[in-house]
Formats: structure tokens, C-alpha cells, sequence
């Protein structure tokens, strides 16, 4: 069972964690939200509009097989952070499935 402080502690200590939990949820994105680096659906799952741009451009810069420097790193860890709750739902329900 992963717990958001189970979570917590996994992204403090990996970059590779904090790396996949941008990309997972950026998953979370609509199509729309994902081509526009919006939130355009009130649907409590993916990056809130605050967070949209930043994770949006965080996690394409992943995909694209980019090493996030320092500055970019502490950013998306900082942010993966503010996302633990959908991190362990995901997380969990991997676990389940």
C-alpha cells in the first residue's frame, strides 16, 4: 500500500521517482489540456491550472529523453510533491490491478 508520506519519501531521495511521477501525471491529462498546457476540465485529476503550464513543459521535456538540471529538478519535485495524493491513487491502483 503506498501512502502519500510513502510517496513523499520515494520522491525526496530519487530523481528517477520524481521524473515518472511528472510523466504519470501528465498521463492524466485530457488530449485538449495536453496540447494546450491548460486545465480545461474540472475533473481533480492531472495538473491543476497553477501547475498546468510548468508540468506540461516539465514533462515534455522527459519525454523527449532531457536531463532535468538542478533548477528544473528541484521545480518538478517540488510540484510531484503537491500531486502525492493522485500519486499513491495511481500508484495504489497499479498495485490492485
Amino acid at each position: 500500500m503506498w501512502t502519500q508520506d510513502r510517496i513523499v519519501r520515494l520522491l525526496n531521495t530519487s530523481d528517477k521517482a520524481v521524473e515518472r511521477a511528472i510523466l504519470a501525471i501528465y498521463e492524466r491529462q485530457t488530449a485538449d489540456e495536453k496540447a494546450s498546457s491548460c486545465t480545461q476540465h474540472d475533473n481533480t485529476v492531472g495538473f491543476s491550472a497553477f501547475d498546468a503550464a510548468t508540468g506540461s513543459y516539465l514533462a515534455r521535456l522527459i519525454k523527449r529523453g532531457f536531463k532535468l538540471y538542478p533548477d528544473k529538478m528541484a521545480k518538478a519535485r517540488k510540484l510531484a510533491v503537491r500531486y502525492r495524493r493522485q500519486l499513491a491513487e495511481i500508484a495504489n491502483s497499479k498495485e490492485t490491478a
